[in-house]
């Protein structure tokens, strides 16, 4: 073993073949997790050195205070690897990693000089704070060994700041409260400040005897090895710790071991600073918290005291401020509560997060994906270790996971008695998450053959639970030597999870995860997809799938935010707004067009007013219930619901009324949305109409069909359209609209507040004025409303009803509010894998290539002939005959728009999928002819027309 330790220590490249199998994870990131480092570490550099080390408090430090005597070592020596980092010098022997390691924060470090006793060799000698004595002999090339030195005294200089600080941290610790009371002999110190449990006792009932053995031990310990920041750990270390912690040590481990404590030190003030600054806020996550603070530890009494609550509450709250993807969640308040017996709130602070973090990551999320992915790594594990087991509690459907949830999730404190629950925490945070997996498969282990009489969940629960309440029992009563006797059903389980499943190592973990993270997540997902979709609010013209593509589309779009992992916000900020929008509206891709200052202007005003018109919290962001709501109105089918919503845009103060700027505005905000029309990228369906009709025109008259031949019709080979003729007819047709858009909004506006302003109206019932006065005052009048209008000093308005007939009034804007634009919007595709919309095949090539929609135009145009023919043969006048062809023309030509859709859907679906093209996407759809419909939804308008004329000439 230490062959291939030296091999490795010596071939550096071997480490290099090793990280490619992790391709995951950086060697930084491992060099921190490994070691518990802050994020902000990295390796700087590295070399390969031998170590000695010497506690001032040691038996072997001599007279002189020098490490070497006549020569001769007095201390170990360990070969290994020193790495440098911003602030840490750390060291890992090359034997097996564990029998010496230093983390030695560089702040500790008092003075560094060369060795010399060590002429023949490049070393270093390290004097800490306590007065440790740390010789480094570098090996390898003198110039590598000085390159690091140099790095070593640069880091040096730059925590000259935080050495001042070091005095102060360390009184914090109890282990320089030992040194100095029992070595130095300061009698008048106090003990530092501790947890709960100082005060209320610790949990259990410990044996006086007992728990000053193994204060002696560690006190031992420090003397020898140094203490807090600069201490050594090494197989003494990992012995103490396997049997058991002094309760007053235990705060102070713990955060040496989850590295808690270089977090503290780093960060003075952090925590009080939370609190402050977010002092009497409110949030989603101090409610919760504030339900579970009297479920936390209720057995333990410091927590039915004011004083136990409100320190529980103070770390809860301070993480949810320091952490908000996190915020708060379930069984945190039961961990953290444990903490808090044995630490202070600065430290339970920081070592609750380092367990988050680093330990249990995931198992304190929105979406608890840490925690269950866990549970299909242990359920492995048991079908791997205990075969037997597994098939009997797969054959009786045994819900393992509803079992050993709590255990992880909880950490065992809510499973077994406080004083064992903190024995299997000391080791948690010394050898890391695989602690847990040790001890879980343990319990199944010893109570394997109880388990195997169990016919259901209930029994297995009832099983386990007795075992964990009994755990201070003899494991064997039964046994005549006494030795076996007095062995405790903890004792056992220790033995049976660090021994027999020793073998769990934390590279099998990783390994594990990796298998099923991909599912756990997919589960995840989906799960949290219907939940969402179900509780959405109720719409009237979004189906399932447009909800689906739209929930996928949204947190797409989002790219910080992590369904699975529940963290980032889930919030849409306008710029991903607009993104959203472009993989599903015609009008909002990108286009050559966003490279006219004024275009892009215009679109994002239009942008920013339908944003903040969706934004119902008024925050600045939209969630997705927000955009469903809005893509809800924006896909009506009602046309005058339509053009109210988009009057609504305009109106923001709701006085159902739009000045002039306004209405300018609203002409910028149609001219972006039918800039796809306008340009020719799109055709709508008069523009197709045309096409059809010019077809089936040139058809008629160059092989003059008959009834009997009509349906046998088909496109000549060869038949070409002139793309660029219909294009420029359309774009000069959506130009006019908006032109005439504009002219009828201020021809038909009313000025603001007018019968105010000048006497409109002559009510007086004066019979005896003439018929050329009142003439007169009618023109009068006709004059000041007219000049009233036009007066930019007097404001003009106009209403919801003007702006209705306003966009009647116009052919295009009509089927622009009826069809265009919500066909242009695209909610049944979603997205593609690249996060773009689908792109359709050209309307050209459908028309070609299926003749029989020309086909039915050319019959509609047989049938029009012959129905012209027995008209005219029936009439005797010409005049009349002329009226009757007119009008039948005009019924036809009608029709020809209206019945295009009901006629042939399946071509109309066909025809849909287009990308000049652009109709309405509902094939069944009929739409009543334009002159019918324009009257009838006209009627309202022109009705309060004409009475106000009746008013005005009453």
């Amino acid at each position: 073993m230490s062959f291939f330790s030296s091999l490795r220590q010596k071939a550096p490249f071997l480490e290099r073949i090793a990280e490619s199998f992790t391709p995951t994870m950086s060697r930084d990131e491992r060099f921190r997790l490994q070691y518990k480092l802050p994020q902000e570490e990295y390796i700087l550099d590295d070399t390969n050195t031998d170590v000695s080390f010497l506690s001032p408090y040691s038996s072997k430090f001599n007279d002189d205070k020098k490490m070497y005597a006549n020569g001769k070592s007095v201390a170990y020596v360990f070969s290994g690897k020193l790495f440098l980092t911003p602030h840490f010098l750390v060291f890992k022997d090359a034997f097996d990693e564990t029998s010496c390691v230093l983390i030695l924060n560089i702040s500790t470090v008092k003075r560094v000089e060369r060795s010399p006793s060590q002429s023949y060799a490049f070393a270093l000698l390290v004097t800490l704070y306590s007065g440790t004595q740390i010789l480094v002999q570098f090996i390898g090339l003198r110039s590598r060994s000085e390159q690091f030195c140099e790095k070593l005294k640069e880091m040096l200089k730059h925590n000259i700041p935080n050495a001042k600080r070091l005095p102060e941290f360390v009184e914090s610790c109890y282990s320089n409260f030992l040194i100095e009371k029992n070595v130095l002999r300061k009698h008048s110190i106090a003990a530092p400040k501790a947890g709960l449990g100082q005060h209320f006792k610790y949990p259990g009932q410990p044996d006086v005897a007992k728990e000053k053995a193994k204060l002696r031990l560690w006190f031992e310990y420090f003397k020898e090895n140094g203490c807090n920041m600069a201490m050594i750990q090494n197989r003494t270390f990992q012995k103490l710790v396997r049997i058991g912690i002094p309760s007053r040590m235990r705060g102070e481990i713990w955060e040496l071991c989850s590295g808690s404590m270089f977090l503290r030190f780093s960060n003075p003030g952090e925590y009080r600073k939370l609190l402050d600054d977010n002092r009497n806020k409110t949030s989603m996550a101090i409610d919760e918290i504030e339900k579970d603070l009297k479920r936390s530890l209720p057995e333990y009494s410091a927590y039915q005291t004011a004083e136990g609550i409100q320190r529980l509450r103070n770390v809860l709250t301070a993480y949810s401020w320091k952490n908000p993807d996190v915020g708060y969640c379930q069984a945190m308040n039961i961990v953290c509560a444990a903490l808090l017996i044995y630490m202070t709130e600065e430290q339970a602070f920081w070592c609750l997060s380092n367990l988050c973090d680093i330990y249990a990551p995931g198992y304190y999320s929105k979406t608890m994906y840490g925690t269950l992915l866990d549970q299909r790594v242990f359920e492995a594990f048991v079908e791997e270790k205990m075969p037997v087991l597994n098939d009997y509690i797969v054959q009786h459907d045994i819900q393992l996971s509803v079992i050993s949830l709590p255990w992880f999730l909880s950490l065992f404190y809510t499973s077994m008695p406080l004083e064992y629950a903190v024995r299997i925490m000391d080791i948690f945070f010394m050898n890391g998450p695989r602690t847990l997996f040790q001890v879980a498969l343990a319990v199944l282990k010893v109570n394997g053959d109880d388990i195997l009489q169990a016919d259901d969940d209930g029994m297995f629960i009832a099983i386990v639970k007795h075992y964990f309440q009994t755990l201070h029992e003899s494991a064997h009563p039964d046994s005549e030597d006494i030795k076996y006797r007095q062995i405790t059903k903890f004792q056992e389980l220790l033995v049976t999870a660090f021994k027999e499943f020793n073998v769990i190592t934390e590279d099998m973990i990783v390994q594990q995860r990796n298998k099923y993270k991909k599912t756990i997540f997919e589960n995840i997902e989906t799960f949290v997809k219907k939940t969402q979709i179900r509780r959405m609010p109720k719409t009237f013209n979004l189906s399932e799938t447009e909800m689906s593509n739209i929930y996928d589309v949204f947190y797409q779009s989002i790219e910080t935010h992590k369904i699975s992992l529940g963290t980032g916000s889930s919030n849409m900020t306008f710029e991903v707004f607009v993104q959203f929008l472009g993989k599903f509206c015609d009008w909002c891709k990108p286009c050559k067009s966003d490279d006219d200052p004024v275009y892009k202007k215009q679109k994002k005003n239009f942008l920013r007013k339908l944003f903040n018109n969706w934004d119902s919290a008024k925050l600045g962001e939209l969630t997705i219930n927000d955009v469903v709501l809005g893509l809800d109105k924006m896909v009506t089918p009602d046309m005058l619901e339509l053009i109210n919503y988009f009057f609504s845009l305009y109106d923001e103060d709701n006085d159902g009324q739009l000045q002039k700027d306004e209405v300018l505005q609203m002409s910028e905000g149609l001219l972006l949305l039918t800039t796809p029309w306008k340009t020719g990228k799109y055709v709508d369906l008069l523009t197709k109409k045309a096409i059809e009709d010019d077809i089936a025109d040139e058809i008629v008259k160059e092989s003059h069909p008959d009834q009997e031949t009509v349906d046998k019709i088909e496109l000549p080979a060869g038949v070409t359209i002139d793309e660029d003729k219909y294009k420029a007819q359309q774009s000069e047709r959506y130009l006019k609209a908006a032109s005439s858009f504009l002219q009828r909004c201020f021809e038909y506006a009313r000025p603001l507040e007018l019968d105010q302003q000048v006497d409109l109206l002559d009510l007086s019932d004066d019979e005896d004025k003439s018929e050329k006065d009142k003439e007169q005052q009618k023109k009068k009048f006709a004059a000041i409303v007219a000049n009233a209008a036009l007066d930019p000093t007097r404001p003009t308005v106009i209403d919801l009803a003007t702006f209705r007939m306003v966009i009647l009034a116009d052919e295009t804007y009509e089927l622009f509010f009826t069809t265009t634009l919500r066909s242009s919007i695209h909610l049944e595709e979603g997205a593609d894998s690249n996060g773009n919309n689908q792109v359709l095949k050209s309307m050209f090539d459908g028309i070609i290539a299926d003749g029989r929609r020309v086909a039915a135009q050319v019959r509609r145009r047989v049938d029009s002939v012959a129905t012209n023919r027995s008209r005219t043969e029936s009439i005797d006048t010409a005049n009349d005959q002329a009226t009757t062809v007119s009008t039948a023309t005009a019924t036809t030509r009608g029709e020809d728009l209206d019945d295009f859709t009901a006629d042939h859907p399946e071509e109309h679906e066909g025809l849909l999928q287009s990308s000049w093209l652009d109709i309405d996407e509902d094939g069944d759809e009929q739409h009543e002819p334009r002159q019918e419909r324009k009257v009838e939804t006209m009627a309202p308008s022109i009705q309060e027309r004409q009475q106000d004329l009746i008013e005005f000439e009453a």
